[in-house]
Order: structure tokens, then sequence, then C-alpha cells
């Protein structure tokens, strides 16, 4: 297991690397320093319209690296891991935290603005999820894989049925308003690479992966 680690995190960039390593001590942090009454994680970095519009605007994105609660962290772990090891070759670290940042800034600004005066605070990673999501099916859509449980599908049904999955637990956990929310992330990151496709590469959706799959069979 120690060695399945190492393995994982030296396979990725360093910008990458340091975003999993925050995800992974959010919590446990997170938690020491509620137990110890020594900080307040969520207390500084959760996302609460009301001091937003207070000047703290860093929660428009500082709520997405703080899970709601164990369950909430191992799942999303999981999701994060596994996308962040396929779409890491496909970004530099500049890119792929602006990209991952743009989802959560998204989901963050739906919340601040349809309800500014919210006085309670809002975590998870929800809409950076969802923006990868959306990322994965942009580059890997026709490509096949196995699911456990399911069989050989293409990443685009594989994307559509986590989507349709941490819909449903959003939905039945915190509501009909945040599953919207952090559907901007995904919403968000579709936006941004059909625009970079289009005015900076000058290329079509097609033609993009068309290449990307003639460079694997090479």
């Amino acid at each position: 297991m120690k060695n399945l680690f190492r393995n994982y995190f030296s396979s990725l960039p360093w910008g990458m690397r340091l975003f999993m390593l925050i995800f992974v001590l959010s919590f446990p942090v997170a938690w020491v320093g509620l137990r110890t009454q020594l900080f307040d994680l969520y207390g500084w970095l959760a996302l609460t319209p009301a001091l937003v519009w207070k000047g703290q605007v860093w929660r428009v994105v500082s709520y997405a690296f703080l899970p709601i609660g164990p369950l909430d962290w191992l799942i999303s772990l999981f999701w994060l891991a596994t996308l962040v090891s396929v779409l890491g070759r496909n970004w530099s670290a500049r890119g792929f935290w602006g990209y991952c940042l743009l989802g959560a800034l998204a989901g963050g600004l739906f919340i601040s603005l349809l309800k500014p005066g919210m006085p309670c605070g809002v975590a998870g990673e929800g809409a950076m999820i969802f923006a990868l999501l959306a990322a994965w099916d942009w580059l890997y859509r026709n490509e096949r894989l196995i699911l456990l449980g399911i069989g050989e599908i293409s990443v685009r049904q594989a994307a559509i049925l986590i989507t349709i999955i941490n819909s449903l637990i959003l939905f039945f956990c915190s509501g009909w308003f945040l599953m919207l929310a952090m559907w901007c992330g995904g919403l968000a990151g579709w936006l941004w690479l059909r625009i970079r496709a289009k005015l900076f590469l000058g290329k079509t959706p097609q033609q993009i992966r068309s290449e990307r799959v003639a460079r694997l069979e090479l």
C-alpha cells in the first residue's frame, strides 16, 4: 500500500501533487483543529456569502478544498485521485490549477450572488469534480473503459453516470440549490474548454480529439 501511494504521487507533475496533498490533508487538519479547539479551518475558509460581501473574497474558491465530512472526504478523494491521474498529463501545473479554481469560482459565485445574505458556511469540492468530469468527457469522450459491475462503456457514459450519482448525493444531502451551484463548476469548465479550443487553438473539439488519438496510436 505504501508503494502504491508513492508510485501514484511520483507519477504526477508537481502541481497536481500539491493539489492532491492539500486535499488529502484538508479534512484531517480541520478535524484536529476542531477537536483541539486551536483553530477552525471551516470558519476561515468555508463559503459564507455574507462574509464574502464584506471583503473575504477568498471564500469563493477556498470552500472547494474543504470536504463536508469524513465520508465526503473519502469519496471525493477517490474521484479526485482518479481524475487527476488521468487528466494530469493534459495540462501544465498552472493550467490545471487555473481550470480547477475556475470551476470552484463558478460554484461559489452562483451561491454568493443568489443568496448574498446566507449566514451559514458551505464546503465541498463538487464544483471542481464536475469541472474535471467535463474535461474528462471533452478529452477522452470516445475511449472505452471497464467499470466494475457494469462492464465496458465509453468515457462519456462513465462521466454521465458519475455525474448522476454525485448529483443525487448532493440533492438528497444538501438540496437542489447547492446541487445547481456545483453544476456551475462543470458548466464553467465546459465553456472554457470550448472557448479555448475555438479561439486560442483554432480547432473544433473533434479535431482536438482526433489529434490526441493519433498521438496515442503513434
